[in-house]
This record gives structure tokens, sequence and C-alpha cells, in this order.
């Protein structure tokens, strides 16, 4: 198998080489990497020390931004603070709920009266919104040449258009609580089948086995995943192929619908929160970090939001699949990061800002408390916890990741988010669909919207 982005990544990484004697030897902590530690005191140190008439004895300016509610991390408000506090520049951000921010963008975007930076996943964003016409071209820019790996935010036209903060963008599987798991007598499961068996002994111990939020963006993560691990790479390039030309319909796959009706059946058998239909995301970090629920599926990012609101909580992370035989993770090929709109009249600023935060300085405050591996040379990703040392020796080095499906059809993202995501929460919230149900409905809107697209052979 091809060599995956966080192997990559991993080999690139200064902190990467402690992985090999991470076994954590019975407790749940992360890989020692004693420089962290100094490079956290070394950021707060900075912060600290940085003369303030530096920043006085510059023009003040404020440029516009649209962030995600889920990425607006403390690390990236350090690295907003400190750009005030030194260069005297200010970020004016809009902070949207997720599953909000792509149509807000557009919206913004079609009124030319859009922010001069815009959070988005690259390069995700490239098959959704021209970049030619919407973006401002980064390639040639200094910080470009300090990326990992460049060809993560490429567009197909050979041009760079996109910040990113990660190399490796993300890693899909079920982030638990630790002692939910061992209250309840149970081991990580290896199947589908020993997962639901888990979730019964959960449920039985009085703690809800699987929390779900109704945020759009987020069950859909296990669909995605799931989809992949059943068709494999090359079955999701083939089907991508066909499905774009008008040569097979979502509905002709059976497997899709049998994912959805396991999905669906960890609702019917009651292994997951009552409240699906209103709770939050937030409310999912909450719920996994004090042990009111045993676990969640989404990227590795999750566990890190639910080691922040709790910082002795034990977390670990699994991937599962509903295929037999299907041991593999999935990776999210898109990472965190920002475009800068084209028509900007604060441009050059926002160029200098990209310049700054690709530097130690600047992007070593935004993995000092959140670990991962990041996009450009010379920056510390800080400590890599145990769940993804154990992911990395066990998925990543035996070659068994591959894309999650949507990597291969992310121009229908704008689709996806609008009627398919919906119809994921809608199903288990009304239970008058089951996976069949779903698909025949959502190729009824494919096709339209390919129709509407005025693409060829609709």
């Amino acid at each position: 198998m091809k060599k995956s982005v966080f192997a990559i990544a991993a080999a690139c990484m200064v902190t990467v080489g402690a992985l090999a004697g991470c076994g954590g030897q019975g407790k749940d902590t992360a890989a020692e990497v004693p420089q962290t530690e100094s490079v956290k005191a070394e950021a707060s140190k900075e912060q600290q020390e940085t003369p303030a008439k530096e920043a006085g004895s510059k023009e003040k300016v404020v440029v516009t931004a649209l962030i995600q509610q889920s990425r607006n991390f403390e690390g990236l408000q350090k690295m907003i603070q400190k750009l005030e506090e030194e260069e005297n520049i200010k970020i004016d951000a809009q902070i949207v709920p997720d599953d909000e921010s792509l149509n807000m963008i557009k919206m913004k975007l079609n009124s030319g009266e859009c922010p001069d930076i815009i959070d988005y996943n690259v390069p995700a964003v490239y098959d959704i919104i021209d970049p030619a016409s919407n973006f401002a071209d980064m390639t040639g820019e200094a910080w470009t040449d300090r990326l990992i790996i460049p060809e993560n935010v490429t567009a197909k036209d050979g041009k760079i258009y996109g910040f990113p903060f990660l190399s490796v963008p993300g890693l899909h599987g079920f982030i638990y609580n630790k002692e939910v798991f061992d209250k309840a007598g149970v081991e990580v499961p290896a199947t589908w089948d020993e997962l639901l068996a888990a979730c019964e002994k959960i449920k039985e111990s009085g703690t809800t086995p699987i929390f779900m939020p109704k945020d759009t963006w987020v069950p859909q993560i296990l669909m995605t995943d799931n989809f992949a691990k059943i068709l494999g790479a090359d079955g999701c390039k083939d089907f991508a192929d066909k499905i774009l030309k008008n040569e097979t319909k979502w509905n002709d796959v059976p497997e899709f619908a049998e994912v959805l009706d396991k999905y669906l059946e960890l609702y019917q058998k009651g292994y997951v929160n009552s409240n699906f239909a209103s709770a939050t995301y937030d409310d999912a970090i909450a719920a996994v970090a004090d042990g009111t629920a045993a676990m969640h599926f989404n990227g590795d990012f999750f566990a890190t939001s639910v080691l922040e609101a709790n910082p002795e909580a034990q977390i670990g992370m699994f991937p599962i699949s509903m295929k037999e035989g299907a041991d593999v993770i999935t990776e999210n090929m898109s990472s965190a990061g920002f475009v800068a709109y084209k028509n900007s009249e604060n441009l050059d600023v926002v160029k200098k800002i990209f310049d700054l935060w690709s530097t130690p300085e600047y992007a070593n405050l935004y993995f000092a408390d959140r670990p991962a591996f990041p996009a450009f040379q010379g920056v510390d990703g800080g400590k890599v916890p145990d769940y993804l040392a154990e992911i990395n020796e066990n998925y990543i080095k035996e070659g068994k990741a591959i894309p999650e499906f949507n990597y291969y059809v992310m121009t229908l993202n704008p689709l996806f988010e609008s009627s398919l995501y919906v119809y994921y929460v809608d199903a288990p919230a009304k239970g008058t669909m089951d996976g069949k149900a779903v698909m025949e409905k959502f190729q009824k809107d494919y096709e339209q919207y390919m129709k509407d697209q005025g693409a060829e052979g609709f």
C-alpha cells in the first residue's frame, strides 16, 4: 500500500522519534518528549517578554476572519493575541457553527463582502469553491518552502491557495473513556459485533454507550469511514468515477444501505444518548470527558478536546469496521487551515500573517496544548499521546491506512452538507427511513443537483 501522509509526517516530526518507546507502561500518559514542556514554557515566556513598544511603533491594522466554532482552539487564540501584541495586527474574528460555515462563506463571496481570512478544510475547499476565482494565490510565498508535504495544499492547477496547520489532518475512530470501559468490564472491541456487545454491557452499567450530537457534520464521519472500509480504496475510486459520470446510482450499492442500517441499529438498541436530536458537539466533549458517556466516533482531534475539558480523563482511541476483516483506519485528507479572499484590501497583511504563523515562534503555540503533526518544518507538534502512538504502530507503520470515502467525491460536499448529512440525523430522529430509503432519497437529490450544475451525462 502507498505510504500514507501520516507516515511521511511522522518521519519528519521532531518528536515522533519517541513513538517507538511509547508503551505507556500501564499509564495513559503521552510519550515522553522532554523538550516539549520547555517549548510550552518558552512559548509562554515569549508572550510575556515581548516588548510592547514593538507593537506600539507599528500602525494598527484590523483584519477580518471567519472561523468555525470547533476550530477556535486555545492555541489559535494565543497566536491571534501574539499577533496583536507584537505586530499591532488585530484579527476581528466571526465564530460560526461548523455546519453553517460553508453557506456563509458562499454568501459572503457572492456579496463581494468577504472576510480577509476564511477558515475551512484545505484542500477540500478547492473542490467546493473555485480557488483561482475566489482565493489569493500563495504560490511562491516564503512559508510554502517550509511545508512538510506541499502536495497536501496544492490545487489541481498546481498552485497553493491554502494555509494548513497540519500535515496529518486526522484519523477516525471511537474516542473512549477508559475508566467507563473498566467500570463496565469491557475491553476494546475489534469487530462490530464486539462493539454491540460492549455497548450492551455499558448500557447495563448505567452509562450511555455512545454520544451523538445534532450537528450534521458529526454522524457522517462514521459513514465516510465505513463506506471506505467496505469498498476499499480501489472500490471508492471506481465508484466515484462512475457516479460522477451517471454510470451508477447511490442506491445501486447495497453496502451503503447496510452501513446505514448498522448505524441506525445503535439508536434502535438504545446505545445512543436519548437527546441526540438536541445535544451539541460541546455536549459530546463534556459527556466523554466526565464519563457520562463511554465513547464518541470522530477524528482524533476530538480526543484532544476531551482532554482540554478534563486533563485527568483516561482517554483511548480505536478504529472499528462494520465489515469483517477490514482492519484499516481511515484518514481525513484535509487539514484545518485558512484561505485568503482574493480581493481583500489587506492581502499583503494576510500574507505577512501566514508567514509569521508558519514559524515555530507562533506555530508552537498552536500545538502546545493540542499535540499533533504540524504542517511546517521546525515546528514542535508536542507530545504524541499514547492512543496515537498505538495507532501509528498498529496501523500507519503497517500500511493499514486509507483515505475516507468523502475524499474521492469532494466536489459533492455542498450537496452532502445540505442533504445526505441531514438525513443521517433525521433517520434516527424520525424513525421513518431505513438505509435503503435514505439512499433512494439521496439519489433523487443527487440527480437534481447534477442537473442544476449542468453536469455532463445528467
